[in-house]
């Protein structure tokens, strides 16, 4: 006789799956604002301080003639005092001039440095039409809350803290200086030397250098040869060259060709000039402001021998130096050697700094090896596709570095305490010719005609010398160096040039100056808010300029 089937025992779980609903969601809430609190957190981006790392709110462009894209900072706010709140349409109000913007790509002589930039705006034919220009949102990232609770934060970190003026507010900058050192943005790179103790002598200022990972995603495009425009004339008007020049050089389109066994192609520096300058900031009141040379640079292009025994070379001429990589009989090698074209016989010898072995693959006929060059943080780089074969650091101090950039050209000019401030000046008010100058940078090639294709010139991100109310930024120079104690940073924007950060605090918020810390220009460790990690949303495309679509291209980790 068969037996009945068992009874599963009672679950009082199941009688009501509302009730199961209900609880499972407030689980899930508590569990997610446990994760808010105390694990992770997002953020949106409200300003433009640290692009183009992160884009804040903004316009995007593209242009029509090179196929560029671009993001530039809004031009109208509703509260114009802290531009926060820009207007949704800009151009849309009756006292607002229609924006328009010049493609940094394809336009030269325009890239916002010069007084008269609208009049070569109109000169070119490469700035979109004015018209009205719809605000798009800021990315919104994601931020570990507890890391810096276990591990110690690491400068060039990106991260979330509250603004020591305004605790209200959450401000996201880069790391720069950390507990008891002091920090000088010397010719825009970070030096640093421990906090100078009142019984022994301060030690020498020492370069600090980004890893690779980071150097890489802050390489700022100056010009590459896969936006050349489809076009160099409009109405019968030139009205684009290439930035590259060199006799028997074909530059007009894309890829470049020459025939010749032995030729040079040089950057044109009087067309081009290497500045910071920041195409976010293309405002119509920001084109005479960025005119600070940039030296730290990479030199890029993919390289098509005709024939075998090509040899290849990337100079970059600066701080009245040369620096140079090279590949050449199976080798990569890295130089440098003195250089000053204001005296005779200005050039030194070579040194050799290091050579390796380069794959065996490199430089074959008919095959497009990727060159890379990279001079930054006083370290020379040479990079055979995506591998770096070379690599040599230098150690020059600081006042040896701005030496070496400034001059001086003029005997009656000397550096002395004094240290340059801003281009032809000096902190003590003097003036000369001792300004830096503007770098140059030529490929060479010896051996074999040559084609190359993605011809690329990129420049480091450049801390800037600032001032605000007649005061030197902090950590501008040795004379106000950042001076940190044992729970205190010093950050600043990637966006150098528009970047409200510890060069210019001037305040303390009352409360956190009485609770916490009262030292301006420094972001004391309780005010710590986290590591930004990842963009999780990026700033969203606009669907019939309604419907937010995220730009999925954009996501990314935050380096």
């Amino acid at each position: 006789m068969s037996q009945p089937a068992s009874t599963p025992p009672h679950n009082p779980y199941h009688d009501s799956p509302a009730k199961e609903t209900v609880i499972s969601m407030i689980i899930s809430l508590a569990l997610a604002l446990v994760a808010k609190s105390y694990i992770v957190e997002a953020f949106v981006i409200p300003t433009g301080s640290m692009a183009p790392t992160l884009l804040g709110q903004h316009m995007l462009y593209r242009s029509p003639q090179s196929g560029y894209e671009w993001a530039v900072n809004p031009l109208y706010f509703r509260d114009p005092d802290t531009q926060q709140v820009p207007f949704e349409v800009q151009g849309g109000g009756a006292n607002q001039a229609l924006p328009t913007a010049t493609d940094p790509m394809s336009t030269s002589r325009v890239n916002g440095w010069q007084a008269n930039a609208a009049t070569y705006r109109v000169m070119s034919g490469y700035a979109p039409p004015p018209q009205p220009k719809r605000a798009r949102a800021g990315d919104r990232i994601l931020v570990h809350k507890w890391l810096y609770e276990v591990f110690e934060p690491s400068r060039f970190d990106v991260v979330v803290f509250k603004n020591p003026e305004n605790p209200s507010l959450n401000y996201i900058k880069r790391l720069l200086g950390l507990p008891n050192e002091q920090v000088w943005l010397a010719d825009g790179d970070v030096f640093v030397r421990p906090r100078p103790k009142a019984d022994a002598p301060a030690e020498a200022w020492k370069i600090q250098r980004k890893p690779d990972r980071i150097q890489r995603s802050l390489w700022r495009t100056i010009f590459s040869s896969e936006y050349t425009p489809e076009k160099a004339e409009l109405g019968g008007t030139k009205v684009f060259e290439s930035p590259w020049t060199g006799n028997g050089w074909e530059t007009a389109s894309q890829d470049y060709r020459t025939a010749q066994t032995e030729s040079a192609l040089s950057w044109n520096t009087g067309s081009w000039p290497i500045w910071d300058w920041v195409p976010y900031n293309d405002t119509r009141d920001s084109s005479n402001r960025e005119k600070w040379p940039v030296s730290d640079l990479r030199l890029r292009a993919g390289v098509r021998p005709e024939a075998a025994g090509l040899t290849v070379a990337a100079t970059i001429t600066a701080r009245r130096h040369q620096f140079q990589g090279s590949i050449e009989g199976g080798k990569a090698i890295l130089r440098m050697r003195p250089f000053d074209a204001s005296v005779p016989d200005g050039v030194g010898a070579w040194e050799e700094l290091a050579s390796a072995p380069v794959p065996s693959s490199a430089l074959k006929p008919g095959r497009v090896t990727n060159l890379e060059f990279w001079h930054a943080d006083q370290r020379l780089e040479l990079w055979v596709d995506d591998a770096r074969v070379v690599m040599k650091e230098y150690d020059w101090d600081a006042l040896t570095r701005i030496a070496n950039v400034t001059g001086p050209e003029n005997p009656n000019v000397a550096m002395g305490p004094a240290k340059l401030h801003s281009p032809g000046s000096y902190e003590d008010g003097r003036t000369g010719t001792a300004a830096a100058r503007l770098p140059g940078v030529e490929w060479s090639f010896k051996g074999s005609g040559v084609t190359l294709h993605r011809v690329g010139l990129d420049r480091d991100v450049y801390y800037e010398p600032t001032a605000r109310g007649g005061l030197s930024g902090l950590g501008t120079t040795d004379l106000r160096p950042a001076n940190l104690g044992p729970d205190q940073f010093f950050c600043c924007g990637d966006n150098s040039p528009n970047s409200f950060d510890g060069r210019m605090w001037r305040t303390v918020n009352p409360w956190l100056a009485s609770e916490i810390d009262a030292t301006p220009g420094i972001v004391h460790r309780k005010m710590m808010l986290g590591k930004a990690f990842f963009v999780y949303f990026p700033a969203p495309f606009s669907l019939f300029e309604r419907i937010p679509i995220p730009d999925f291209g954009r996501m990314r980790f935050i380096r």
